[in-house]
């Protein structure tokens, strides 16, 4: 065999084995769907309508509601959250309620959810809480009263600044943001229930939105 072909044949070989740690040492770290953030603020106006019934007479009512949470992952890579919530609710002007407790949210059901020019996802949340209303109704002679009340949604939520964090790949090592503020719409039903001796009940629905962010999303702001 000549020498130039067997240096040849040598060179080749030494390539075919050098190819593998070249390929490893250029290979890019691993990349990971950015996390939610921590703490997740959602403000909300409600607008609705339902029946109050108290001392076995009744009321049709208009519903004007305006509330909030806060909420902390626990699960499901952040799409599972629980927080505190208030809310403060008229009926027809008649009465006011302030109601206070804990909200449980299930988001990414489904993601995505497009709406408003922008992709986000769908959320269902249930609150729970307790307060107190004050009445001036005809259908009731008590004026004051401890009240219950269990709220269910369903609906579209994204963040406020357009930026959705799973669309983002990011190091292993890079920690969660801390906060971010959200917006949406959602229908919403709820009902409260006096808690004394002889007890009422209102029940209610409609749908609630995020005031700030919708009207921008439906004005085309961006």
């Amino acid at each position: 065999m000549p020498p130039s072909l067997s240096r040849r044949l040598l060179a080749a070989f030494a390539l075919v084995c050098a190819l593998p740690s070249y390929a490893s040492a250029h290979t890019p770290p691993p990349r990971y769907p950015r996390l939610r953030p921590t703490l997740e603020l959602s403000p909300w106006v409600g607008l609705g309508g339902g029946a109050l019934v108290v001392d076995g007479s009744s009321a049709a009512v208009f519903d004007l509601r305006l509330g909030g949470d806060a909420t902390v992952a626990i699960g499901r890579e952040g799409d599972t959250r629980l927080g505190p919530f208030l809310e403060a609710a008229t009926a027809t002007f008649a009465s006011v309620q302030a109601v206070g407790g804990v909200e449980l949210f299930l988001g990414a059901a489904p993601r995505p959810l497009r709406m408003f020019y922008y992709t986000g996802e769908g959320v269902f949340t249930a609150r729970l809480g307790a307060g107190w209303a004050w009445r001036d109704h005809d259908v009731s002679d008590e004026r004051s009263t401890p009240i219950a009340s269990l709220t269910l949604t369903y609906g579209y939520r994204a963040p406020f600044s357009l930026r959705e964090y799973r669309d983002e790949l990011v190091a292993e090592d890079e920690p969660p943001a801390a906060m971010r503020y959200m917006t949406g719409a959602r229908l919403w039903l709820g009902a409260t229930v006096d808690l004394r001796e002889t007890p009422g009940w209102q029940l209610s629905g409609g749908i609630e939105f995020e005031p700030v962010g919708t009207f921008r999303y439906l004005l085309g702001l961006y």
